[in-house]
């Protein structure tokens, strides 16, 4: 069975991959007004995204018993398992913080409504950092992590964690419910 979970979280890493680039194309532009409301979208639906894996996924794999992961094929050793979902969890972090910190700028923009080429590029390189750092984070969830609930799991407790994760991935912030 192709983990139902693997596909959701695909799914939406390439949701999020579209609205990166049109955030891009916004501060190409430069359109701040539209590029802080697509930064701000992106902002809420990264953070669900995470908020799934970090509330149902990832601990459901750390709690999986340590003699589950065998190493062999396609799963890691236990060890290996726990030092990535650290790393991935950093990586959330990092997310996080940095797009804190561009929604913080691209909100002075917006008030001031003077910002110019040089403040839209401002904001496009750290982006850039964002972005190649989050394809490099995506790549080793749906290569690895995404894969391991379909190896350790029966059907009826990946079909439970799936339904969590999708309920997770669905509730946005208020401000976006349209």
């Amino acid at each position: 069975m192709n983990s139902s979970i693997e596909s959701l979280l695909e799914h939406d890493h390439e949701s999020l991959d579209q609205l990166l680039t049109e955030l891009d194309a916004e501060l190409t532009k430069p359109n701040i007004v539209r590029a802080f409301e697509v930064l701000d979208l992106f902002w809420a639906r990264l953070a669900v995204h995470i908020r799934a894996e970090n509330h149902h996924l990832f601990p459901a794999l750390a709690n999986t018993p340590a003699a589950r992961f065998t190493g062999k094929g396609s799963l890691p050793t236990s060890e290996e398992a726990h030092n990535m979902l650290l790393r991935l969890r950093s990586d959330h972090d990092f997310f996080m913080k940095e797009l804190a910190r561009m929604i913080k700028a691209a909100r002075g923009f917006r008030v001031s409504q003077e910002a110019g080429r040089e403040e839209a590029e401002e904001l496009r390189k750290r982006l850039a950092v964002i972005r190649k750092r989050l394809e490099t984070h995506n790549r080793l969830e749906e290569k690895l992590v995404y894969t391991w609930p379909a190896l350790l799991f029966d059907e009826q407790t990946v079909a439970k964690l799936c339904d969590h994760v999708r309920h997770e991935l669905e509730t946005l912030p208020p401000r976006f419910a349209a």
